[in-house]
């Protein structure tokens, strides 16, 4: 069993295990928590597995003999499975998995992002063509299809911006919408979300994944309202909630699509990933009293994130 020491297994198996492990062990724990603070744990853990495969190897450093087994998974490519002896079927087989345990994780973080790109390439030549206004710090979209008028999307990685539909940017809950989108925007919570799904989709073979990447959209919507909620109140940003709900349930009746009108990678939108789950959980923290928390213990709470994560990632 000495096979399950080796640092392609640690890095390919052990590591986001236990990232996603702890994710779920401190979940009666992180709900009680701001939506800011769930998101930082969240998105923290979900990229804790990328961050562990960029830990250096430094055979010199103090640490190498305090920590043996944590070496690159190139490490475990050129000693691990020409160690073995390839005579014996049981061995030649046990070297060949160990192979794939090396090269198939690599493959995956390249193949997650890389589809990651092209997906925020299509979203923003899709917004391109679109050809929207800028006015302020929003764009309006003139269209006259039911997605476009009622698009309300934040849309960009490094640059977000704000991409509302006209007829959203006309009616009524126009302020509220915008401070939600604001928050998404000065947040870059496209950008955070964008690496966490790339991350977590590059583990596809880690149970409970996919809990931890709703955990990150969901708290990100939280956040966003919350924000919106301090500005506008929490009654106006139900009743924005509830008109994007319907024009986006009117748009997918009549199989229209406008960018970010279901929330892709590189884009967050006022629209649910799960209407049925989503809206249950927005709906109730509206109804709360807001969840908010000293700024010192707000930044323990992060502080202790970080430090969760780097040990993990360096452990592991």
């Amino acid at each position: 069993m000495s096979w399950l020491g080796y640092p392609q297994v640690l890095l390919a198996w052990w590591c986001p295990l236990v990232a996603v492990g702890l994710w779920h062990a401190l979940r009666r724990l992180s709900v009680r928590l701001p939506a800011r603070e769930r998101f930082v744990l969240a998105v923290g853990l979900a990229v804790t597995p990328l961050l562990a495969t960029a830990v250096p190897y430094m055979p010199h450093s103090p640490l190498r003999d305090a920590l043996p087994w944590r070496a690159p998974m190139a490490w475990g490519i050129s000693n691990g499975v020409t160690d073995i002896d390839g005579q014996h079927v049981l061995q030649a087989l046990g070297a060949q998995l160990m192979l794939a345990a090396s090269v198939v994780p690599l493959a995956s973080i390249a193949v997650s992002f890389v589809a990651g790109a092209i997906q925020v390439a299509r979203t923003g030549r899709t917004v391109a063509l679109l050809a929207p206004r800028q006015c302020g710090d929003v764009w309006i979209v003139e269209g006259e299809g039911q997605a476009e008028q009622s698009l309300a999307s934040t849309v960009g990685l490094v640059r977000p911006r704000i991409i509302l539909g006209s007829a959203v940017a006309e009616s009524s809950d126009a302020s509220a919408i915008i401070e939600h989108e604001r928050a998404h925007a000065r947040a870059h919570h496209p950008l955070w979300i964008f690496l966490a799904t790339c991350a977590l989709r590059s583990w596809w073979w880690i149970p409970g994944r996919k809990a931890v990447l709703a955990e990150v959209r969901l708290t990100a919507e939280l956040w966003a309202d919350q924000n919106a909620r301090e500005a506008d109140g929490a009654a106006a940003v139900a009743k924005a909630l509830c008109a994007q709900i319907d024009a986006k349930a009117q748009s997918a009746r009549s199989g229209l699509s406008a960018a970010g009108a279901a929330g892709g990678v590189g884009t967050v939108s006022a629209g649910f990933l799960d209407p049925g789950i989503e809206l249950a959980h927005r709906a109730r923290a509206l109804a709360a009293p807001p969840r908010v928390m000293p700024s010192w213990q707000a930044w323990t709470v992060r502080i202790a994130t970080g430090a969760l994560v780097s040990a993990v990632s360096i452990l592991l």
